[in-house]
């Protein structure tokens, strides 16, 4: 790969990988949104869980009352900003997992993992939640060692696999 094919101005720490998932799933998302709508439920869930415990976190901040007649008030906010934050949790945990993409009209999800100190990226196309297709790459295919993302290479690989995997789908 050419330094003219690189398209981030700065570098990712391929030792973070947090970061390098980051990059990863968001070249990828990037990539299917402009081929596929994506359905943005889960999203939207997550947002109105968020909005609703800072509503919560903000009448127990700016309530009016002075703090011991404001005991109850305090404590139910509190109780309600903990349950918007549990059940966001339990939706990113049980819900949501490792899917990076899900089309608008459910006819398959893309999971990716890259596990703490590991190189290898896992990617899978589902379909009704069957792996139609599962495939690691090594994150040495699309960082140099410097660091920087070769974001096209990632994208022909990515369009390529989904091609492949949704093409076997309908076989």
């Amino acid at each position: 790969m050419s330094d003219s094919t690189l398209e981030l101005a700065y570098p990712v720490e391929i030792g973070d990988t947090v970061q390098v998932k980051q990059c990863l799933d968001e070249s990828l998302i990037t990539t299917l949104d402009a081929t596929y709508p994506r359905s943005i439920r889960l999203d939207t869930i997550k947002v109105s869980l968020m909005i609703a415990a800072c509503f919560f976190a903000l009448i127990a901040q700016f309530t009016p009352e002075p703090f011991p007649e404001s005991r109850l008030t305090l404590g139910i906010c509190v109780s309600l900003y903990f349950v918007c934050s549990g059940l966001l949790q339990a939706v990113t945990t049980f819900v949501e997992k490792d899917t990076v993409f899900t089309a608008a009209d459910k006819s398959f999800e893309v999971r990716t993992e890259l596990k703490r100190f590991e190189s290898d990226y896992s990617f899978k196309v589902v379909v009704n939640e069957k792996v139609v297709f599962s495939e690691n790459w090594s994150i040495g295919l699309f960082f140099t060692e410097d660091g920087y993302f070769w974001n096209e290479g990632f994208e022909a690989k990515v369009k390529e696999v989904v091609t492949q995997a949704l093409g076997k789908k309908k076989e």
